[in-house]
C-alpha cells in the first residue's frame, strides 16, 4: 500500500495539519508506519525531540530501508536520526503499557493498513485500540487515523468516525485522492484540545514559515488547510452520519 510516487500525499496530511495547529509538538508515536514516510514528516518538524515507530513486522522496515528510500527519505537509514526509535512488536500492547506508565505523546499517527476484519490492524481500529491511543496522548495532543475509501466503503468510515467521536471532542475528517489507491481516501484528525479544522490559515502560514516548511512540502500549505475540511454534500453525508460504535 505504499509507492514512492505518491505516498507523500497521505503522510503530509496525516502529520502536518495537526502538527501546525499544535504548534510545539515534541514527541510523536507512529502506529504502523514501517515504510518510514510518517517518521520522515515528523522528523522535519524542528520542535520534534522523539519519534517512536511501533511496527509489527521487522521485515517491513528492512524492505523499506532497501527498496523504498523515496518514501522514508533517509529516516530509516542506519545509523540514523537519534530522535527515532523503531519498536518492533504489538502496538496495542505498547500503547497500553505507555498509558499505564504515564508516557504520553503530543502526536499519534495511525499509519496502518485498512480496518478489515481479520487483518493485523483490526484490534488497533477497535474501540479498545483507539482508547489505548487516547490513553497515551498528551493534553492538547492530536492523532490522525486512516478512514479508508469513504465512497467505496462508507460503513467503515462511519464506524471509525463514531468510535473517534465517542473519545474526542473534535474529530475532523478530510479526503484526498491518492493515485496508488485509485480512490478518494479518508483521514480523520482527532483531539480533545485542538479544533484543527477551525484553525486560521494565517496562523498555519506563520507556523510553516517558522519551521521553514512552507516551500518544502509538496502538497499541504496554509491556504489548503480550511479547504481540506470542506466537502461536497454526498461525502459530508457519510462523514456526518456515523453509525453507533460497536
Amino acid at each position: 500500500m505504499s509507492t514512492e510516487a505518491d505516498a507523500w500525499i497521505q503522510h503530509e496530511l496525516m502529520v502536518h495539519p495537526m502538527a501546525a495547529v499544535h504548534g510545539n509538538p515534541r514527541t510523536a508515536l507512529v502506529v504502523g508506519g514501517g515504510d518510514g514516510g510518517s517518521a520522515f514528516e515528523l522528523l522535519r518538524i524542528p520542535t520534534m525531540r522523539e519519534v517512536v515507530v511501533a511496527e509489527l513486522d521487522a521485515e517491513v522496515v528492512r524492505l523499506a530501508r532497501e527498496w523504498l528510500p523515496g518514501i522514508h527519505q533517509g529516516a530509516l537509514d542506519e545509523p540514523g536520526d537519534p530522535r527515532l526509535n523503531v519498536a518492533i512488536g504489538d502496538a496495542l500492547g505498547l500503547m497500553e503499557a505507555f498509558g499505564r506508565a504515564g508516557r504520553c505523546f503530543d502526536l499519534i499517527v495511525f499509519d496502518l493498513t485498512e480496518a478489515d476484519d481479520g487483518s493485523p490492524a483490526t484490534a488497533l481500529f477497535s474501540a479498545r485500540g483507539l482508547q489505548a491511543a487516547r490513553g497515551c496522548l498528551a493534553p492538547g495532543g492530536a492523532m490522525s487515523v486512516h478512514l479508508g475509501p469513504p465512497l467505496h466503503r462508507p460503513d467503515t468510515a462511519r464506524l471509525l468516525l463514531a468510535r473517534l467521536r465517542e473519545l474526542f471532542s473534535h474529530v475532523a475528517p478530510l479526503a484526498t485522492y491518492i493515485p496508488a489507491y485509485g480512490a478518494l481516501w479518508g483521514i480523520a484528525l482527532a483531539s480533545n484540545g485542538l479544533d484543527i479544522a477551525a484553525h486560521p490559515a494565517s496562523r498555519i502560514a506563520t507556523r510553516l514559515r517558522q519551521w521553514q516548511l512552507d516551500a518544502a512540502l509538496r502538497g499541504y500549505h496554509a491556504d489548503l488547510h480550511p479547504a481540506l475540511f470542506t466537502h461536497p454534500r454526498h461525502l459530508q453525508a457519510i462523514f456526518d452520519n456515523a453509525d453507533a460504535p460497536k
